[in-house]
């Protein structure tokens, strides 16, 4: 008995291999070497649409074998013959990702394949109900399983490369081993089926049978269902992996950038203190084991603070950047320059074992400096410098020793160079002296405290203040922050300093109250000691108590840098000031260890953006301004507010309205305010409550 196909039904059969084997690789390519129940499951919807594909194309194709009789099939064996082409094509494909060298997993992959799709073949042969039995030409038979498994080695094989492809190559590579598979299982059936005899007035009959038009619809429908859900998924899930990776790239882009900027000086660019101590540590390090000799040079820049103002601050960091590029010039490779201060630069001068050799470098840097002249005015500097091992073998030691010898090189007429010496140890008793005075001061009436606003960034209504402290001295004047806190921290004073500053602020607050003024939240700085303190809430509640003021009056900044390193600590005292009621900001984003998921660990309020990102706005590289708006919107995100530190110009506060910032804080709307300078900014209780 003989018969034909129906052309229309064979080019469909193929057109389901190829897109059956082309989606199982689609899948599959999305498992690649991860073991997990996710790369299972894909390993799963892969076989599910692979056997699918070779089961349906067995069948599509049988119908469209055109006999003088109807064809029947048994619908055990037809379920028999799918189960066998899902487990060869799941075990095929399982080989195509774990195994180890790509022929290894080809050929392992195309005998399983071989042998499903030739199994699967002959059991749906023989799930037609025809007597006698089908009989098979071995030669026909023998070549269509040579021809598949050829097919389907080089379909593995190709498919081996796919790991999660990206643009054409994946693709094309798809394509490939998709067309040699729909070869491998067209050849089974069609090869296959030029071997089948069957007798001359054979009967297709049978009972529990399916007539060929109802197992069309089967094999179509469940085919489209299988096939359409898989590559609905996939592409899915691909996209949305794509999204996330995406995120993950840009969250790390702007880690790292904030990793940077935390060992970098925003201005110019050099390294700062902490990266400046990171490497002096390893040069110790370096000369313990091995006896290599350094320097430390300590670089102040002359009249620097009288440049700044009589040209304006614009113009000052103008002068570092140039200041900046002087002294890399002037260095060898192997050294190192970082700027630790306002006008203050170090050099760590490496493989330096003799003084004749670091002062040249010195006198070099002091030529280059002093050869500039910034529109009309001549620069000079005070440098001194110590050596290890000879003045000193600690990071602070070193560094203090070059700072003395500057301080020294300053008293004896500026503009030289100056190395230390054991007896350059005034500046040190000086400081002695100023730590009886701090001490007085802080249990006196020595200290005063000034205000710097924070203004709605759209509207620039008040909406709160920075406490900062400030110290008049009766006979040097005002001493500055970082010198009388620097001499708290080492002496033990910061606790009682900081406990009197946080009086003060209750105290001035109360006063504006009983004058009737709507008093916006002020912020008070925590430190490091004062975070570890135990007795922080009882000061808090102290204070509280003792001005009868509301808990939303105060609130507190701890640096992301603190935050980070005593994250215990930081956690603790922040539930317990949202306990109490009182607002925590993270000041000076972008300092510190900068890892944006600390975020949603810290029971925080606000985030200060440090003032470093702002400095340049709007004239930001892309990616530092994708960086400002991404931390915005995530803040947002999580429900914080968002303040922007130093905003110095009109184009920083435009930029910073348009990306969403909730508050700004800087000398384009207010400088530091005494109490009765800033009094002048609040309005009456009953004009405008805040």
């Amino acid at each position: 008995m003989s018969g034909g196909y129906d052309a229309r039904l064979v080019v469909l059969s193929v057109l389901v291999a190829t897109l059956a084997s082309y989606t199982a690789f689609d899948v599959v390519s999305r498992v690649g070497t991860r073991q997990s129940w996710r790369a299972y499951g894909w390993l799963l919807a892969g076989a599910l649409a692979l056997g699918t594909g070779v089961w349906a194309t067995h069948f599509v194709a049988m119908i469209a074998f055109e006999l003088p009789v109807d064809l029947t099939y048994d619908l055990r064996t037809i379920v028999s013959a799918w189960v066998i082409a899902v487990v060869a094509s799941a075990v095929a494909l399982n080989a195509s990702t774990r195994l180890g060298q790509p022929l290894r997993r080809g050929l392992a992959g195309g005998v399983t394949l071989t042998l499903g799709i030739t199994s699967m073949h002959y059991t749906g042969m023989h799930a037609m109900h025809v007597e006698p039995g089908i009989e098979y030409d071995a030669v026909l038979v023998l070549a269509s399983v040579a021809v598949s498994f050829g097919a389907s080695v080089i379909a593995i094989y190709s498919a081996s490369f796919v790991r999660e492809p990206r643009g054409r190559g994946g693709f094309l590579r798809k394509i490939v081993a998709a067309l040699m598979l729909a070869v491998s299982i067209s050849t089974v059936h069609y090869v296959g089926m030029a071997a089948s005899r069957f007798a001359a007035g054979s009967a297709f009959a049978g009972n529990a049978a399916l007539d060929s038009m109802l197992l069309a619809t089967l094999v179509g429908a469940s085919t489209l269902v299988f096939l359409g859900i898989a590559l609905v998924v996939s592409i899915q899930d691909r996209r949305v992996e794509s999204e996330t990776a995406n995120l993950v790239a840009s969250l790390s882009k702007a880690n790292a950038e904030l990793l940077h900027r935390s060992r970098h000086d925003a201005l110019t660019g050099l390294p700062n203190r902490s990266l400046l101590n990171e490497r002096i540590d390893k040069r110790l390090e370096s000369w313990k084991t091995q006896g290599d000799g350094f320097a430390v040079a300590y670089i102040d820049i002359d009249g620097f603070k009288a440049i700044n103002d009589h040209l304006g601050h614009r113009a000052g960091d103008s002068l570092l950047n140039t200041i900046a590029e002087l002294l890399i010039q002037s260095l060898d490779r192997q050294d190192m320059v970082a700027r630790i201060g306002g006008d203050e630069f170090v050099v760590l001068m490496d493989a330096v074992d003799e003084s004749q050799t670091a002062r040249a470098v010195c006198e070099r840097i002091l030529s280059a400096i002093t050869a500039v002249e910034y529109q009309g005015i001549e620069l000079a500097a005070s440098i001194g410098y110590a050596l290890c091992p000879n003045d000193g073998a600690d990071t602070e030691i070193l560094i203090a020793a070059a700072d003395m010898a500057m301080y020294r090189a300053k008293l004896a007429g500026k503009n030289r160079v100056q190395r230390y010496r054991e007896d350059m140890g005034a500046r040190m008793s000086d400081d002695f002296a100023l730590q009886g005075e701090l001490r007085e001061a802080i249990r006196g009436d020595g200290l005063a405290v000034y205000f710097q606003p924070r203004f709605h960034a759209g509207e620039r209504t008040l909406m709160g203040a920075e406490a900062l402290v400030r110290w008049p001295h009766a006979v040097r004047g005002f001493i500055s922050p970082e010198r009388f806190i620097g001499i708290a921290e080492r002496c033990g004073l910061i606790t009682e300093l900081e406990v009197r500053v946080l009086d003060l602020v209750g105290r001035q607050i109360r006063q504006w109250l009983d004058a009737g003024l709507c008093v916006p939240p002020i912020s008070v700085n925590l430190s490091a000691v004062r975070l570890r303190d135990e007795a922080l809430s009882d000061h808090v509640r102290a204070c509280l108590d003792k001005y009868r003021l509301n808990p939303s009056c105060i609130s507190f900044e701890i640096t992301e840098s603190l935050a980070v390193r005593e994250i215990v600590q930081a956690r603790s005292a922040m539930g317990m000031f949202k306990h109490m009621g009182i607002d925590v900001a993270l000041d000076d984003f972008g300092t510190g260890y900068s890892s944006l998921f600390y975020l949603k660990q810290l029971p925080i309020q606000q985030i200060k953006i440090d003032r470093g990102f702002i400095a340049d706005l709007p004239a930001f590289s892309e990616s530092r301004a994708e960086i400002v708006d991404w931390i915005i919107r995530l803040s947002h995100e999580l429900g914080l507010r968002v303040v922007a530190e130093g905003v110095e110009t009109e184009s920083q506060l435009r930029y910073l309205q348009r990306v969403g910032c909730d508050e700004v804080q800087g000398f384009l709307l207010s400088r530091p305010l005494p109490a009765d300078a800033f009094r002048r900014l609040m309005a009456p209780a009953d004009e405008n409550p805040v």
